[in-house]
């Protein structure tokens, strides 16, 4: 797998959707926290009643089932999987429900539009000569072109102000899912093991893939699980690994998911169909099969550690 391409996974899994990806380009690099990825936040306003979202729910039906569920409460999950062209839409039901997560849902949706930044960043600053060759005849690529168009019409329809709400968190936001993961917490500590705790207690899929390898513990340079050390080649299976845990508990990891679209577009890198497929690039799974039975087999671990609510199997031991 070539740096090119690790580094293009690397800054879309970063910008867009938090997930922690610096990690994946070499053990000397330091995963990038959730406070270097957010914009200082605004004053946050109450929710409000917005007639243009009441209007555009009602008039969508590939998203007003969202809405309803039996228990009164909106799939947040779901919401990641509407059309991009409803990306406003999405956004505004997201916020309406932050008391139950939503607004890290809404931050979520909001950064998809930064593709968009990258694209035009990208065509400003370097000459077309130079700019990665993409071969419109792909599948891959013409689903890319196809999800841009669909972003560029969702995002389009947010208002600046809608775009910082959901953007910009402040201190203490009433949002469960961001308050478990701000929750300060010395490694090793009492504390550290209770928010560890509250996570499992809820392990939201998107919660869990914006913490990516950060919900491991670390010994050094080295990640935690099951009591051992994982260290060197091993650590970068384990990465990957706790990349695609969200996806094994229903996060939304196929083509309409910008880790694997956005390097098509921003870089030139075609080759993936879904998230897996761009976390086994990365560890050059292709030319090394049994990498890949080796990640599918921690994402399995991880995921049954999570479902138990399996504290201790994260944690670094006692010494």
């Amino acid at each position: 797998m070539s740096v090119r391409h690790v580094a293009a996974l690397a800054a879309v899994l970063g910008a867009l959707a938090g997930l922690v990806a610096g990690s994946l380009v070499g053990p000397g690099r330091e995963p990038v926290t959730l406070a270097e990825q957010v914009t200082p936040p605004t004053t946050a306003r109450p929710a409000r009643p917005d007639p243009a979202f009441a209007a555009g729910a009602a008039s969508s039906p590939r998203l007003a089932p969202l809405l309803a569920g039996t228990d009164g409460r909106v799939d947040l999950g779901a919401l990641l999987r509407a059309p991009l062209s409803e990306l406003r839409t999405s956004v505004l039901t997201a916020l309406r429900h932050r008391s139950e997560g939503g607004w890290l849902y809404a931050r979520a949706l909001a950064r998809q539009c930064s593709v968009l930044e990258m694209i035009e960043m990208r065509d400003r600053l370097v000459p077309a000569a130079f700019q990665p060759a993409i071969d419109l005849n792909q599948p891959v690529a013409q689903r890319a072109l196809t999800l841009r168009d669909q972003l560029m019409a969702g995002c389009s329809q947010l208002q600046p102000d809608e775009l910082l709400e959901a953007m910009n968190v402040p201190p203490g936001a009433a949002d469960p899912l961001i308050a478990v993961m701000d929750q300060p917490a010395r490694p090793g500590s009492a504390e550290a093991r209770e928010r560890l705790a509250a996570i499992l207690a809820r392990p939201d899929p998107l919660m869990l893939a914006e913490l990516g390898p950060n919900l491991l513990a670390r010994d050094g340079e080295a990640l935690v699980f099951d009591g051992r050390r994982i260290d060197g080649e091993e650590r970068q299976l384990l990465e990957g690994a706790a990349l695609l845990l969200p996806c094994s508990l229903g996060l939304a990891c196929d083509g309409q998911d910008e880790a694997v679209w956005g390097p098509c577009l921003v870089d030139g890198l075609c080759g993936t169909t879904t998230r897996e497929d761009a976390v086994m690039a990365t560890v050059n799974a292709g030319e090394h099969p049994e990498r890949r039975a080796a990640v599918l087999a921690w994402v399995e671990r991880l995921r049954t550690a999570v479902v138990a609510r399996d504290v201790d199997r994260f944690l670094k031991p006692p010494a």
